[in-house]
């Protein structure tokens, strides 16, 4: 029996030929490309060694990443603004709840982007090609699903996490905006405090350097940039802690668990803090060596969650109930080395804008080249994306809630339902399917088997987390924006509207029950009206 073969633009890359005296095959990126040839006669087999090696039999790619700049790659798609978001969340859920879900939520996270790469290296050797992304996993696992009606939508299946991947990519660059033009805004207020605009007016200044940057088409070129943005994020990092860590309070000064009605904000922010798993095929995609990716990803993520847990708990612990929506915007506004670490950090967000960008102008990749001028296309299609992500940050310039909407509105989609989604739909079915062609691939015995009641048990539960979390985060976001919207006094926000010169936060005039260990007490819930 025939099979239909994938015919997707992969850029850099016109050919791959797994075997020889094979029938060429083009890699497979986007999912968005319609099925228009069919596959290969050849099915696929475990036993032949050069199946099961195809992923070393990648082409030359001039643009390829090191293990070293991949590494660098994966620090910066997941340190940026979420890891200085986390003393809000911590406060959302307690100062001993916190970090305990934190280091949950961290394991279920890394676990489903392993499940992700899994499931791309499994259809990669099916279908004999080096890569695959995001939205084609979902596509083939769609495909190959035991469920008949999914086969037949197996485009709108990737179409859907193209779209999802799109909304968290452009609403990362969205928070990066109003983060810089905050952070920017409490120094340069310092020197110029009567003649300093608002933050709306920093966020336009910030789109002409960004609109330059948004045209870096491959990451290699930005291997330095995020080498020095790795430095500077140590640095800034340092001079934070060295600010958080002076005469911390006790723990009984902070409810150990926090109202049940806040959860759902810290599941938003300390979700939105895992930001790296839109990135996480594109960078093993540019890797040199593909191989070495699962050494990467658990050694460049225990050093991620080590900093979220730390820092949440210390930023916490430091400012209480007066913490922003970063702790940047909690130093000292004078201070000549708090500034720095305002600045430095800027930067970092800076270079992390275009590895966030870079997801989805790859998406739109395929669909541009249909134009009668693909090169004026995509200037065109960077351009309008830079500038709706500056206009999105200008009309809600409110970091925690915007960081909390993304992070429960799309984040929860695509690092805790899709993954788990795309693992069943791939392993659960029987051995083989009509062609003989088996479904599971285990690498250490080279044969089939089932998914065990377990694994589906555990994957099952994951995705229920990741509905619960979405339903009750998008929510409170919401409601937390439309109150936003509904004030016109931005003078008393911890962005920087009051000059950054102070160092609390506005928070409402309301009590919570909160949990101290051996008794109940009260404490002020952070808001922004």
């Amino acid at each position: 029996m025939e099979k239909e073969k994938l015919n997707i633009q992969r850029q850099s890359y016109s050919t791959f030929s797994p075997m020889a005296g094979n029938e060429q095959k083009q890699p497979l990126l986007n999912g968005s490309e319609e099925n228009e040839n069919k596959r290969s006669e050849k099915p696929y087999n475990n036993n032949e060694q050069t199946e099961v090696d195809i992923m070393t039999q990648v082409p030359e790619n001039p643009h390829a990443t090191s293990d070293a700049a991949t590494m660098m790659h994966l620090l910066k798609g997941n340190i940026g603004t979420g890891l200085l978001s986390l003393p809000l969340a911590i406060q959302h859920a307690g100062i001993i709840f916190g970090p305990v879900l934190l280091l949950l939520m961290a394991i279920i996270c890394v676990h489903c982007m392993r499940l992700l790469v899994k499931c791309s290296k499994h259809f990669c050797r099916q279908e004999g090609v080096p890569f695959m992304d995001y939205s084609t996993v979902m596509k083939m696992a769609a495909r190959h699903s035991p469920i008949v009606k999914l086969q037949q939508h197996e485009n709108a299946a990737g179409t859907l996490v193209n779209i999802f991947l799109m909304i968290t990519q452009l609403g990362f660059c969205c928070v990066y905006f109003v983060f810089m033009a905050q952070n920017i805004r409490q120094v340069v207020i310092q020197y110029f405090p009567n003649s300093t605009p608002g933050d709306r007016i920093f966020m336009a200044m910030l789109f002409v350097p960004i609109a330059l940057l948004s045209f870096i088409r491959h990451l290699k070129i930005l291997a330095w940039f995020s080498f020095l943005a790795n430095i500077a994020t140590l640095v800034s990092l340092a001079i934070i802690l060295r600010y958080v860590v002076e005469d911390l309070p006790a723990f009984n000064t902070r409810p150990y668990i926090a109202n049940a009605s806040t959860i759902p904000m810290f599941f938003g922010t300390a979700i939105y803090a895992f930001e790296g798993i839109g990135v996480i095929l594109p960078i093993e995609n540019e890797m040199r060596n593909p191989s070495h990716f699962p050494g990467i990803l658990y050694s460049g993520m225990s050093v991620v969650s080590f900093l979220y847990i730390s820092l949440g708990i210390i930023g916490y612990l430091k400012y209480g109930d007066t913490i922003c929506g970063s702790i940047t915007l909690n130093l000292p506004g004078a201070d000549p080395l708090a500034q720095s670490a305002k600045i430095l950090y800027s930067f970092v967000i800076f270079v992390g804008w275009l590895i966030q960008f870079y997801v989805p102008m790859q998406l739109a990749g395929p669909w541009l080249k249909k134009f009668r001028f693909p090169v004026a296309a995509d200037a065109a299609m960077r351009i309008s994306l830079a500038a709706l992500t500056c206009l999105l940050a200008i009309a809600i310039p409110n970091l925690g809630d915007y960081i909390a909407l993304i992070g429960a509105f799309s984040s929860s989609f695509l690092a805790l339902i899709f993954p788990p989604i795309i693992h069943i739909l791939t392993f659960y079915s029987p051995a083989s399917n009509e062609i003989g062609e088996p479904l599971i691939y285990d690498e250490n015995n080279k044969r089939s088997k089932k998914m065990s009641k377990l694994t589906m048990i555990k994957d099952l539960v994951i995705m229920i987390i990741g509905l619960v979390g979405f339903l009750a985060g998008t929510i409170v976001a919401i409601q937390n924006i439309i109150k936003d919207l509904g004030t016109d006094d931005d003078s008393d926000k911890c962005s920087g509207g009051a000059g950054g010169i102070t160092t609390t936060a506005p928070y409402y005039n309301v009590t919570t029950p909160a949990w101290h260990g051996n008794q109940t007490t009260s404490f002020s819930t952070p808001g922004f009206v």
